[in-house]
C-alpha cells in the first residue's frame, strides 16, 4: 500500500490533519502519517492504527 501512494498520494480514504500539512491513511492495521509535495512523497510516522500513540509522536516532532 506505501508504493501505492507513489502513484495515488491522495487515496479516498486519506484525510488532511488539522493544523498540520499532513495527510493520513490507514494501511491494514496500521496508520501513516505523510506529507507530498511536487515529486516527493515523505513517510512520517507508521504505528498501530487503534490508538492515539501516532499523534503523539508527530506532536513531538514538530
Amino acid at each position: 500500500m506505501l508504493t501505492e501512494l507513489i502513484q495515488t498520494p491522495y487515496p479516498q480514504d486519506s484525510i488532511k490533519l488539522k493544523g498540520y500539512p499532513y495527510h493520513r491513511v490507514d494501511i491494514g492495521e496500521y496508520r501513516a502519517v505523510y506529507y507530498v509535495e511536487p515529486e516527493i512523497l515523505e513517510i512520517l510516522l507508521i504505528d498501530k492504527r487503534n490508538d492515539d500513540e501516532i499523534y503523539k509522536k508527530l506532536k513531538r516532532l514538530t
